[in-house]
């Protein structure tokens, strides 16, 4: 069968109970040839095609695959968890992806360095299917590298001041981490248990609370923005950034917090042999290039803020390590554990 490869790619990442469960999760099936028929079926019915080879497929919020079509055509597909009623607060829906994917179809006709949106997300299958030009071009960098840093910084300023100056908020809902009762939001990856070595992180939850009592108190300024802005979505050719992907990472919320995860992850990706966690250093520098992009320099206050959503997020992804049980040298947990000051920023 021609979904053979596609099969075997799956089967591949499927290497132990979790991946189970969160390629179900998202797809509605942990089953490689089930999931491979289904995928054939999409693209049989939706491209007038089938499936001759798999270069990729890769599971994280969403399932992500790189596909070769009969006629030669490559196509880059995700499949993202349906939004129901009995999961409200997990998953998409079909209206909140297509305004983001209407956002990055203006980006690609407007020059900006992200792939054209071949097919528009759909519902298919009890998940919701989007389909991508396969835009496989530059490398991905070390961005402890203080030059692809500030391209990264840059990339990021011009991409919401491009945004917010052309697109509409239809079909964007805030994203407020911060006024949920509970000390953090759910965890991103539903295998992810805030309970397990709970009792080894209570340094971290009065780092945590005492950021967003500060976070809190300081107003936002809301924005559309990237909230995945980091090295495993990105290429860069001649040091300039040549594409950037994961459009379905589009969101509006306080551009603090955007600017502050971005400071936080810039450096991160598995694909190349890089220290994941920047230096206090590092994360102030890209919050610098940024202002500097921007146009705008920060208040105080502002710089308050933004510190505090850094080490807020540091908080948070030390947690999800702890409950993992990966407290290795060069984490998150060591990152905070060795913090200078009382806020990652210095500010």
């Amino acid at each position: 069968m021609s979904n053979n490869n596609l099969s075997t790619k799956l089967s591949a990442i499927l290497h132990d109970d979790s991946e189970v469960f969160l390629l179900q999760f998202i797809t509605g099936t942990g089953d490689a040839e089930r999931l491979a028929d289904i995928i054939n079926s999409f693209c049989i019915h939706k491209l007038n095609n089938r499936i001759s080879d798999c270069h990729f497929a890769h599971t994280s919020m969403g399932a992500s695959f790189g596909l070769r079509l009969k006629n030669g055509k490559d196509i880059f597909l995700k499949i993202n968890k349906l939004r129901t009623e009995s999961t409200v607060n997990k998953g998409h829906s079909v209206e909140e992806l297509t305004a983001m994917s209407r956002i990055q179809e203006n980006l690609h006709n407007t020059g900006f360095p992200c792939p054209d949106v071949v097919i528009h997300p759909i519902k298919f299958h009890g998940a919701i299917y989007t389909v991508n030009e396969y835009a496989d071009i530059g490398l991905q960098e070390d961005a402890h590298n203080p030059i692809i840093r500030r391209a990264s910084a840059q990339g990021l300023a011009e991409l919401i001041k491009r945004i917010n100056s052309q697109s509409s908020l239809d079909g964007f809902k805030e994203a407020d981490i911060y006024q949920l009762k509970s000390l953090y939001t759910a965890p991103h990856n539903p295998n992810t248990d805030f309970s397990r070595n709970a009792d080894k992180a209570g340094w971290i939850d009065e780092i945590a609370l005492k950021s967003k009592q500060i976070i809190t108190s300081i107003d936002k300024n809301l924005v559309l923005g990237h909230c995945d802005w980091s090295m495993k979505n990105m290429r860069f050719i001649d040091n300039n950034i040549a594409m950037v992907y994961d459009w379905d990472s589009i969101i509006l919320q306080d551009e603090y917090h955007i600017l502050a995860t971005a400071a936080s992850t810039f450096p991160m990706t598995w694909d190349i042999p890089v220290r994941i966690v920047p230096t206090q250093e590092e994360s102030y520098k890209f919050v610098v290039e940024y202002e500097h992009a921007r146009g705008k320099k920060f208040s105080k206050k502002e710089w308050i803020k933004i510190s505090a959503c850094v080490t807020y997020y540091f908080c948070y992804t030390a947690r999800c390590q702890i409950s993992a049980g990966d407290n290795y040298e060069g984490s998150f947990i060591k990152a905070l554990s060795n913090m200078d000051g009382d806020n990652y920023l210095r500010v």
